[in-house]
């Protein structure tokens, strides 16, 4: 009966791990596989990405960006559906949109035909940030 009861148990846990919801913007990217395999393996890989892709951009307006860039020429992207994203800010994909987190260089990239800019944190930042919050 012990050994029904361990199986039976053995077998839940393993339906658990293999039924583990990610983020769809990490999974998107990365594939299930590589993020069931982070989660074994290195969970801090996984934790720290889940960090950055909530903690990597802020979308600021504008008149705001403006002030503080001047006349400082600025990359634009393109962004499908960003109203959608500016009413939910866990929407944007920034691994999608091809934004390339500098080590240690702040950025603003302008939303084409829109009144906003992405504000890019850098990569030490982030992993400072990270590291502090554990």
């Amino acid at each position: 009966m012990k050994k029904i009861v361990l199986c039976l148990l053995i077998v839940m846990c393993n339906i658990l791990l293999f039924a583990q919801q990610f983020d769809i913007r990490l999974e998107k990217h990365f594939g299930k596989d590589k993020l069931i395999y982070w989660q074994k393996n290195y969970p801090d890989s996984l934790g720290y990405y889940q960090f950055v892709i909530d903690n990597a951009v802020l979308i600021m307006d504008e008149t705001v960006v403006k002030q503080r860039i001047g006349t400082e020429q600025i990359r634009e992207i393109e962004i499908p559906d960003f109203d959608e994203i500016i009413n939910n800010h866990k929407l944007l994909d920034i691994f999608s949109v091809g934004i390339e987190i500098k080590p240690d260089i702040y950025q603003y990239i302008k939303v084409k035909n829109e009144p906003y800019y992405l504000y890019v944190r850098p990569g030490r930042y982030l992993w400072n940030k990270y590291q502090a919050g554990k």
